[in-house]
């Protein structure tokens, strides 16, 4: 066994002589029937009989090749069907490139692997067949004796090489019959429903492969094929009883499909992590963001409940904060397929069944692909997003309007007339979202005071943004009197740029470089304004109290049907907080991803269900696509985990000319007059430059790490990223305390980058 690496990941200046090295493979007509698209309904084979043979005839001189005298012509049905041809369903002719295209990977044994039953321990052929998955740092060659190495100590990122080789013994005196071998690398994202109890129902796990490589050369097929550059072999010789010299494996598996008694297999593998996932991994919605390779994220476990994976060790299992019963991972796994009626006794209707199934998981963590023009993308994103749901409100307008015109008006009154308006046109609300506020004398002046601090908002000297480009919090500010009521003496307003900050993935401990510089500190430009009237004599800006800073994690998956639409920060927070006037405290319930989408669009499908419940399901007046129906119910059934990470090591500070410096508290940095166009307010403003390190963060009710510690030493930020089934999200929620008790908080995008 080799030993772990100091502080790098697998060599990867090797990757260039590897890819000049390992071949290319293009398979066969046959060798793709044999491997990729063997469907999942055996068909008749015959293994046994050995192949005819073949001379060369002398050609005739009128130019015409005259058929062997061992060949009938014209060839039976059957003789197509033979050694080594598997039989073609004879529909497939009829069907179109399209529908043979969309169908191909949907029936296939490598997609509905997970899907197939397995020996038990106690069956001969599965007790007698040992399979072995080898990790080794360079190239297999025979001959030569290979680096194994543990493949849990490394971190792989896109253009990596993994290596190794499978090994398969027959330990028992008779042949152990098989159909495939195949050596796979695979990407999944799966959600594994837990079952209840005894007598429950067994939750199928609803499993999304975004990556399936096949190493042709491992596995079985109808060829004996070139794996490397050097190779100069003949695809029709078989290698009969080639072995390694370096420990007299055998090298060719049997072309009848037998696992000979006693006889110890060994086949060479090698894959490279593709830069980007193919384009039909988001057939149904073609979203690009979908299309990039995900991190490792979650604690993976087996799809096959008898499946043999590698014993997980404590300190692999890193807080990542996952959902608890989902999980993005890969592996590379060897898996031995028969069919059920040659390994078990009786069987009613034959099938396929995993004899071995070894998987060998290991830790991806790709490079971060951020759009070269983020506002574009933003705008590209929200324009989408307001399209899909103007569809979804049209489309139950037209419901609405069929009920209408059925005269059926009572049955109106149980379907919410909210749920089209529930969700806003525009995502991020600006000041036309106020809330509204009563007659009254305080009411009236807060509703201009609101006008006059969003006037203000992004013009001080620290927050410097065109357009208003801010997040903002405006509060009233009242002060309380003897009797319990309360005064409303003036508004505050608390914004900061409207940017993506960035930081980046700190491996675990394992997997770090301790010579490499992470960046894990942020500065965040903060801008307080307290704005009240001229009238108001001896009145001063209150002081902030506290500021505050948290770092959420924001984890959403679907179980079963794909996420419409790209996703942005913008669905995960407001871009303006306006309180209410009667509203006694800021607490803790902020507009997040539940609120802004998953019930809005809950209401969506509640509301379409109704409709097709009242219209009925087999009318034609009122039809909702099948893909649209699934994408409400993606959005509408989406589940959220929310973890909020306490960010102490804060440093207060300003840049502007009249405040410049590092403050122990927020209160120490003064108050500035602005000058205003609006002459009957007084306008002030504080501006603070918050310096944050993450290095610090540690969940609520926990202590922060200890001295010469890191947060990452316990907890582990994969970098963000989107996928059908799940997103990751991380953003800053700061805040601002003031000694009345109100609460002013902002949110502010940031990344995690690799």
């Amino acid at each position: 066994m080799g030993d772990p690496p100091e502080f790098s990941p697998l060599n990867s200046v090797r990757s260039h002589e590897d890819d000049k090295l390992v071949n290319s493979i293009l398979p066969s007509y046959h060798m793709f029937q044999a491997t990729i698209r063997r469907k999942m309904v055996p068909q008749e084979e015959n293994f046994k009989e050995d192949p005819p043979t073949y001379e060369m005839s002398p050609l005739h001189s009128a130019g015409i090749t005259p058929i062997p005298s061992g060949i009938q012509s014209p060839q039976s049905e059957g003789a197509f069907n033979a050694f080594p041809f598997p039989i073609q369903d004879s529909e497939d002719d009829d069907e179109t490139f399209n529908q043979r295209s969309a169908d191909l990977w949907e029936q296939t044994v490598l997609a509905n692997v997970h899907k197939l039953d397995q020996l038990s321990e106690k069956n001969p052929a599965s007790k007698n067949l040992n399979v072995e998955v080898h990790i080794t740092s360079a190239v297999c060659q025979k001959g030569v004796k290979p680096n194994i190495i543990d493949i849990s100590d490394y971190e792989f990122k896109q253009g990596d090489f993994i290596h190794g080789y499978i090994t398969i013994q027959n330990t028992s005196t008779e042949p152990i019959p098989f159909d495939m071998v195949y050596v796979v690398l695979e990407g999944e994202l799966a959600v594994v429903q837990a079952n209840r109890g005894p007598g429950e129902p067994f939750y199928q796990p609803t499993v999304f492969k975004f990556l399936n490589m096949l190493d042709l050369f491992a596995s079985w097929s109808y060829a004996n094929i070139d794996r490397l550059a050097t190779d100069n072999g003949d695809p029709h010789d078989w290698c009969y009883g080639e072995t390694d010299p370096y420990d007299n494996t055998v090298l060719s598996i049997d072309v009848k499909r037998l696992f000979q008694p006693g006889v110890t297999y060994k086949r060479f593998f090698s894959f490279r992590l593709p830069e980007k996932l193919l384009d039909d991994n988001c057939e149904i919605h073609s979203l690009d963001v979908h299309c990039q390779p995900p991190p490792s994220v979650g604690n993976p476990r087996s799809l096959n409940v008898y499946a043999r994976t590698k014993p997980e060790v404590n300190d692999q299992k890193l807080k990542d904060f996952s959902l608890i019963d989902t999980f993005a991972s890969y592996k590379v796994a060897a898996r031995v397929i028969g069919r059920a009626s040659q390994y078990l006794n009786r069987v009613n209707k034959d099938r396929y069944i995993l004899a071995a199934d070894v998987n060998l998981p290991f830790r991806v963590i790709p490079f971060s692909a951020r759009p070269d023009y983020r506002e574009q993308w933003d705008q590209q994103v929200r324009a989408s997003f307001k399209a899909f749901v103007e569809s979804v409100e049209e489309k139950i307008k037209y419901g609405k309007q069929v009920l209408r015109s059925r005269d059926d008006a009572n049955s109106l009154k149980s379907i919410s007339n909210s749920s089209s308006t529930s969700l806003p046109n525009n995502l991020t609300p600006i000041s036309s979202a106020l809330h509204p506020v009563r007659s009254g004398s305080d009411q009236e002046k807060l509703r201009q005071l609101y006008r006059v601090s969003e006037s203000m908002t992004g013009k001080s000297t620290s927050v410097k943004v065109n357009d208003s480009a801010v997040y903002s919090h405006l509060s009233p500010f009242k002060k309380k009197s003897f009797t319990g009521s309360s005064k409303v003496l003036g508004v505050l307003s608390l914004s900061t740029p409207k940017t993506e900050y960035a930081i980046s993935y700190v491996p675990p401990p394992r997997f770090r470089n301790p010579m490499q510089n992470y960046e894990t500190k942020v500065r965040i430009p903060l801008d307080l304004t307290y704005s009240f009237e001229k009238s108001a004599t001896n009145q001063i800006p209150p002081e902030p109290k506290k500021i505050s800073c948290e770092l959420v994690v924001l984890t959403a998956r679907s179980k079963k049907h794909f996420i419409p639409v790209e996703m942005n920060h913008d669905m995960c927070f407001r871009e303006q907080v306006v309180d209410d006037l009667n509203l006694k405290n800021h607490g803790d319930e902020y507009d997040n991803l539940d609120s802004i989408v998953i019930r809005p669009f809950n209401d969506y499908y509640n509301t379409i269900v109704k409709l097709i419940k009242k219209i009925g399901f087999e009318s034609d007046e009122f039809r909702v696509e099948t893909q649209l129906f699934k994408d409400i119910k993606s959005l509408a059934m989406l589940q959220t985990k929310i973890i909020n990470l306490v960010v102490p090591d804060i440093s207060i500070g300003s840049s502007t000319d009249k405040s410049r410096g590092v403050y122990e508290s927020p209160a120490s940095v003064p108050w500035v007059q602005a000058d205003s166009s609006h002459s009957q307010y007084n306008i002030y403003t504080k501006n603070i430059e918050l310096l944050l390190d993450v290095n610090s963060c540690h969940m609520k009710g926990t202590s922060p790490p200890p001295p010469g510690k890191s947060a990452f030493d316990y907890i582990c930020l994969v970098p963000d990223f989107q996928q059908c089934l799940m997103v990751r999200f991380y953003y800053f929620r700061i805040s601002v305390k003031y000694g009345n008790g109100l609460v002013q908080s902002v949110n502010v995008p940031v990344a995690v980058n690799c």
